[in-house]
């Protein structure tokens, strides 16, 4: 007799969501043979991301109906994950396998008050009709909170911890700043780098890696017309060393986004004990403030100019105790500890052992 499964459905896209998926793995939050994982989304044209839905689908409607899975995890974003997710529910609803929506959309308020009233519906039937609601901060559970009177419970975003001290205090050039994400007008690539040109003229070292999808080509683009090819550098997507040598070797990260939910890239950079330049969105403000950084208005490019022109003009003692902020903030709040036995208590309500 084969054992029951948690099916852990999300995208397969690189980001945030795929890498909170692998953050739970990591940290052998479920038994052996306990969970898998099923891609609803992968990144690439139009029939590869149908196709990969459709295989979902019947997958999932052949586990259901031989009876082997003990509950659905869908980790959910706006529009199309949406639509998704919406389906699922509705599969495991009909086969009594309880339910939980993860919600990680950084725009989901928009994509909300923006729909046509039946669309609308939909969202609160989906809160309404979830076994469990996780969000990631107490600004989405306010939000979610008007859509559905069933428990919001925030669980945080989490990262494993791969900071070392000795590494970072032999690397790390506090002039150096990091930003990660997707290439795009939503993390603000472009304000981030109209802003850089005039964080050079007052700080003439400083030194602007980016790491990303998306719009690789153009942002390359905007660094030349700008004249920053000697100050920033777009290396595109990094991961494994390449990242983890930034990280350890940069002294501030900057996210400049306009929507967010609770980003992972900010928490990991919590944990490499780096300085946050951030703007005032979604959960940002729980993660960000002046005792490790800074928060600027989004798309106010002087004002993000500003910020890491006084971060990088600090003296050292200042920096390290910025840095030591948010390392503390992660350790207390964001570390998998804080954040894995909240979820297990979850599971544990609605009769499943991880």
């Amino acid at each position: 007799m084969s054992v029951k499964q948690v099916l852990v459905l999300g995208t397969a896209a690189r980001g945030g969501i795929q890498s909170v998926i692998k953050a739970y793995e990591a940290v052998g939050f479920y038994s052996p043979g306990r969970s898998r994982f099923v891609a609803t989304h992968i990144e690439g044209s139009l029939f590869g991301r149908l196709t990969t839905a459709f295989k979902a689908y019947r997958l999932v409607a052949v586990q259901l109906l031989l009876r082997r899975i003990d509950l659905l995890h869908l980790h959910m974003s706006m529009r199309g994950s949406f639509w998704r997710k919406f389906i699922f529910l509705n599969m495991g609803r009909l086969m009594s396998v309880p339910v939980i929506i993860h919600l990680h959309g950084s725009e989901f308020a928009v994509f909300y008050n923006g729909s046509a009233p039946w669309v609308q519906w939909a969202v609160r039937y989906l809160f309404k009709k979830a076994d469990g609601v996780v969000v990631l901060s107490a600004s989405w559970k306010d939000f979610v909170g008007t859509l559905t009177r069933n428990e919001v419970t925030i669980i945080g975003n989490f990262v494993p911890d791969h900071f070392d001290v000795a590494r970072a205090s032999q690397e790390r050039n506090r002039h150096h700043v990091l930003f990660l994400g997707q290439f795009g007008v939503r993390k603000g690539i472009y304000d981030l780098l109209a802003a850089f040109a005039e964080v050079c003229k007052q700080v003439p070292d400083a030194m602007l890696f980016c790491g990303g999808n998306g719009e690789v080509d153009k942002v390359r683009a905007v660094v030349k017309t700008l004249g920053l090819e000697d100050s920033v550098k777009v290396p595109g997507w990094i991961s494994g060393d390449e990242k983890a040598a930034l990280m350890h070797g940069c002294g501030i990260f900057v996210l400049p986004s306009y929507n967010e939910g609770l980003p992972m890239a900010i928490i990991e950079a919590m944990s490499f004990s780096m300085m946050v330049v951030s703007t005032t969105v979604g959960g940002i403000p729980e993660l960000v403030d002046a005792s490790n950084g800074a928060l600027v208005t989004p798309g106010d490019q002087a004002e993000l100019a500003s910020a890491l022109v006084e971060l990088l003009s600090s003296d050292n003692v200042v920096q390290m105790r910025k840095g030591s902020a948010s390392r503390m903030r992660y350790e207390r709040a964001f570390s998998p500890h804080a954040c894995i036995e909240d979820m297990r208590a979850l599971y544990q309500s609605l009769g499943v052992v991880p």
